[in-house]
């Protein structure tokens, strides 16, 4: 008999949807110099980096952070830059095929939510949609969501087709985060490097995330690669 559980994979030391970047200022010949990132990011560069985004979700925070008071603000722009936290942004989950969603508190201002859910069509197939997520919010605002989707049939003989993705939303201002994707029969997998875009917050980070699901069960999570 299969157990489920959900753990959050995050040490004490280090604490749909579309990836988005911050837009770098452009070279106005061949051979310009890179422009050089900033010190640290401002409450200031952050709103102005808001304005640029157009997703409805990407909007719906930017509305949210426009009501904080500015103690608030200054935080969750300190937090934005702390890679300990970015990098404590990891979660695991693994059971029986159910919805899964679980909570767990970095700090005070920060709290990391690791979700998983399946959706059934009513196909001959029975195609099923599985999503693994963990996101990041700030004062309750989400800021990264870092996960995977796994498309495949649960009915009918092999081989069957399927289909995968890796997921990012991410409007943290203070990196870039690049994907890669792979799918091989029902497991989808991918790699997730944050490129710092200011120099506080350090060198690059690197993670990892993977889905497995089959008719029965499952078993998704988000890691940090060494």
């Amino acid at each position: 008999m299969l157990t489920s559980s959900t753990v959050r994979l995050a040490s004490a030391a280090i604490a749909a949807v579309a990836g988005l970047s911050v837009l770098a200022p452009a070279a106005h010949a061949a051979d310009a110099a890179p422009a050089k990132p900033a010190a640290k990011l401002t409450v200031p560069a952050y709103e102005r980096y808001l304005k640029q985004q157009s997703s409805p979700a990407a909007k719906t925070s930017a509305a949210r952070f426009a009501k904080l008071n500015k103690n608030q603000k200054q935080i969750f722009v300190k937090t934005l830059q702390d890679q300990k936290v970015y990098k404590a942004l990891t979660g695991k989950a693994w059971g029986l095929i159910r919805n899964v969603t679980t909570v767990d508190p970095y700090n005070k201002n920060v709290t990391f939510v690791t979700k998983a859910s399946f959706k059934t069509a009513k196909d001959k197939a029975r195609t099923t949609t599985a999503t693994f997520s963990v996101t990041e919010e700030i004062f309750n605002i989400p800021v990264t969501i870092e996960g995977a989707t796994l498309v495949y049939p649960t009915v009918g003989k092999l081989p069957v087709t399927t289909k995968g993705s890796t997921d990012v939303f991410n409007i943290n201002a203070a990196i870039r985060i690049d994907v890669t994707n792979s799918t091989k029969g029902n497991d989808a997998s991918g790699l997730l490097t944050a490129l710092p875009q200011v120099k506080s917050f350090g060198t690059k980070a690197v993670k990892s995330v993977t889905l497995h699901a089959t008719k029965a069960a499952f078993i998704g999570q988000v890691v940090n690669r060494k």
